[in-house]
């Protein structure tokens, strides 16, 4: 039990600092280097075997990676892959759907590819639902916490991370 009230302690701390790090990066930068993560993440996935993908919806005002110009481009190349990016509210349901691909937002990832997420649980839970799926995480590579991020059992790492380096 202590076990986790550490882990869950420190992954708060890290969330903390990732966020206040984030904010403090001027939008042009960020902007460029999320264009980057999506150019990646477009060139590294073979999309011509994907039909469903869940593609998590950015929020600007969070700094996440921006996921408006990897949607559009996926339907624009790939009509045949059906995009689902709805917004996700607290105590959401899981989708129902079976995904070929899940891409979620990452705050920090270890060298494991563990992601920090905002604390919420969706994307955990949403995870361990789709086992059969092929998990990305887009980030920032400044987002590597290397073996900070603690492990705790809901945890999965994902299949990939793309950041901008």
């Amino acid at each position: 039990m202590e076990r986790a009230r550490d882990a869950a302690a420190a992954k708060a701390a890290l969330r903390r600092e990732l966020r206040a790090r984030r904010r403090a990066i001027p939008a042009a930068e960020r902007e460029r280097a999320s264009r980057r993560v999506v150019e990646k993440a477009l060139a590294g996935i073979d999309w011509t075997s994907v039909r469903s993908a869940h593609v998590y919806r950015s929020v600007a005002a969070w700094g996440e990676v921006d996921t408006a110009p990897l949607v559009e481009a996926i339907r624009e190349r790939w009509r045949s892959v059906r995009i689902v990016s709805p917004d996700v509210t607290a105590n959401q349901p899981l989708p129902e759907e079976r995904f070929d691909v899940i891409v979620v937002p990452v705050l920090g990832f270890d060298d494991a590819n563990f992601r920090l997420g905002l604390g919420a649980g969706f994307y955990d839970r949403l995870l361990a639902a789709q086992p059969q799926a092929f998990t990305i995480g887009l980030a920032y590579a400044w987002a590597n916490v290397g073996d900070r991020l603690p492990h705790e059992p809901h945890d999965m790492p994902l299949d990939r991370v793309v950041t901008d380096a």
